[in-house]
């Protein structure tokens, strides 16, 4: 175990944290008002599109038919150039943006976001069922990493600001700034930082800030829910987490599954991608609305309803389309198309239990859905629980919201399912080519990282000098209840205390997964 005893005087090392705090504080304005600019765009250039697309498959005429033929044929090849061009542009992007914050990759920024946005614009154009969640937050992740590169700033700020910038693309693509602070700590950095809070709050609420003024003062969604749910129905929220849970599972299972068996096709990128929008444009003849990340789709379920038959077959359909458009690699995200789902399973239970339920319990039930399904997917109930919330515009549901998001989550851990965005992380990594993972083990560096340590850890109370690490990191620093001072081995570790630690970049994941893994 190494220790800074004599290396660095205390209030140097003080004085560096003023400094970074101060710098965090201007660069995360900066941060939201850049990743909010691009998240808005972003959404703004989607809904254009859609409208454009469904146009043209609404007409159901020879002319618009070879027209989308035509645009799904260069998309394709476009695609496959832009996924060339930046290999970490494709999917989703958080799980690159995890990547990036674990130094297990780096993403050259203006080509990512190029394909990124641009990319993302001609999947939605030839119809793939992806979202714009994923890549408004790589877009926002990249964008900061562009900034703090152009600023020469240190490893920790850059990580710090990259984290802002993925806060800032979710709260801007929903309308949703406390879950975009929420969804850096738990589902990005995977830690509680001073440092990390004070950039993702500005960043969010800057970029939110934006939308409103750029898109109107909206939630994400049209439809509100008219009164608080009785807690007389509490039995068929639980059964709906249930089924939430169910539903989350089989659908990390089947995403997974497709997209390993579309990366071993022995056809070209391009060819892949033309195939899944063929299938767009079957699915497009028969019900345009099915088409795209699905915001429409919720916003006509909302305001009409379905029939059961028309409900299960639009689930079954948008599942097995997710799949195939998420397999293809292309630009585009899952978040949506999970809430348009989760949307489909509400409804349904509403339908179900209608002899007891009031019609005005709809649009509770829609949103209820999408929290049972969110939850189950990403397992991360408070994210699921304040995005929910944001989005719906009101925190009245926030009862049932929690009670149908923890039924959901225990069910999926239940059922063994795994968190999706650890398994892409997982499929990124472990796809990485043998070269660059050569290339990454010669260039040692250094990386500076905060880690909090939570009250119930199993290593609190233990001094320092007998802890079992995996890697001997260098402590540079620990803040105890606002008092900073440097540790030694007879250091005992307490609940809430921010290390402030130095170590080879190549050790990152696994001393992040240690103080993970001893909770």
């Amino acid at each position: 175990m190494k220790y800074l005893q004599d290396v660095l005087p205390l209030d140097e090392l003080q004085n560096s944290r003023a400094r970074l705090k101060a710098r965090l504080i201007v660069y995360g304005l900066v941060v939201g008002f850049i990743s909010g600019l691009f998240a808005v765009a972003y959404r703004f250039a989607l809904s254009n599109i859609d409208n454009f697309r469904d146009a043209l498959f609404t007409q159901k005429e020879g002319k618009s038919i070879l027209l989308l033929l035509g645009i799904m044929a260069i998309s394709s090849l476009i695609l496959s150039l832009f996924l060339k061009w930046a290999p970490y542009s494709g999917g989703s992007g958080i799980p690159q943006i995890h990547a990036e914050l674990l130094d297990r990759i780096s993403m050259d920024s203006v080509p990512t976001l190029v394909s990124k946005f641009f990319g993302g614009c001609l999947s939605a154009l030839g119809g793939l069922a992806l979202g714009r969640e994923g890549p408004s937050i790589q877009l926002g992740g990249i964008s900061a990493k562009l900034l703090s590169e152009i600023k020469g700033s240190t490893i920790l700020e850059k990580r710090y600001l990259i984290s802002a910038g993925a806060s800032a693309g979710l709260a801007a693509a929903f309308n949703a700034p406390i879950a975009g602070v929420l969804f850096s700590l738990e589902e990005m950095y995977k830690s509680f930082s001073h440092y990390l809070l004070i950039p993702c709050i500005l960043s969010s609420v800057t970029a939110n800030f934006i939308s409103f003024q750029l898109l109107g003062m909206e939630p994400a969604f049209s439809f509100p829910m008219l009164r608080m749910l009785p807690t007389r129905y509490i039995w068929i929220v639980i059964l709906l987490g249930i089924a939430g849970g169910v539903v989350g599972t089989i659908f990390n299972a089947g995403l997974l599954k497709t997209q390993k068996f579309m990366n071993e096709l022995p056809l070209p990128k391009y060819a892949i991608i033309f195939i899944a929008f063929l299938m767009a444009l079957a699915i497009g003849l028969w019900n345009p609305e099915l088409l795209g990340g699905g915001h429409h789709l919720v916003e006509d379920l909302a305001m009409n309803g379905f029939p059961v038959k028309s409900i299960l077959i639009f689930f079954l359909i948008r599942m097995v389309f997710v799949w195939v458009s998420y397999g293809t690699g292309a630009q585009g995200g899952i978040f949506l198309p999970v809430l348009v789902l989760g949307a489909l399973v509400g409804s349904l239970f509403h339908i179900g239990f209608s002899n007891v339920l009031h019609g005005e319990f709809y649009p509770n039930f829609l949103y209820l859905g999408m929290a049972a399904v969110l939850t189950s997917v990403v397992q991360a109930p408070l994210l699921s629980i304040l995005l929910i919330s944001e989005m719906s515009g009101t925190m009245m549901q926030m009862m049932s919201v929690t009670a149908v998001a923890f039924v959901s989550y225990l069910v999926s851990q239940a059922l063994g399912s795994h968190p999706i965005y650890e398994s892409l992380y997982d499929n990124l990594v472990s796809g990485l080519e043998e070269e660059e993972e050569e290339e990454n083990s010669e260039e040692s560096s250094l990386s500076i990282q905060h880690f909090l340590v939570p009250g119930d850890a199993s290593y609190v109370g233990k001094p320092l000098g007998k802890l079992n690490w995996k890697k001997s990191p260098l402590i540079l620093s620990i803040v105890r209840e606002g008092e900073e001072f440097i540790p030694n081995g007879k250091t005992k570790l307490l609940g809430g205390d921010d290390l402030l630690v130095v170590l080879e970049t190549e050790d990152m994941e696994d001393l992040t997964a240690w103080f993970e893994g001893n909770l």
